[in-house]
């Protein structure tokens, strides 16, 4: 049996944990979010906010075909609620905006 020794700085740690708790509270965000059709339309800037992502990473997930999405003209927009399902059943998606 062979053991490691693996040292960390204090600032390391510091930073795994609001990692981690910053993860678990965009789960448990996506999970009690409640869907209300009056507040289901959301702008590029609004959707990448509300996944935690930049709107450049979005844009590139749209393009991917990772998100679904609405076009109007030029508008585009999310629904909330699509995002929503997309993100409860693809927790991996959403990543911690500290990483």
């Amino acid at each position: 049996m062979s053991f490691q020794l693996i040292t960390h700085t204090k600032k390391d740690l510091e930073k795994v944990v609001e990692v981690v708790i910053d993860r678990l509270r965009k789960t448990e965000l996506i999970q009690q979010t409640p869907i209300n059709p009056e507040e289901d339309r959301l702008s590029q800037k609004e959707a990448a906010k509300f996944l935690g992502i930049s709107v450049t990473s979005l844009i590139s997930w749209k393009k991917q075909g990772k998100v679904p999405y609405y076009q109007i003209g030029r508008s585009i927009f999310f629904s909330k609620a699509e995002l929503l399902k997309l993100a409860r059943k693809n927790t991996g998606l959403i990543k911690s905006s500290r990483s």
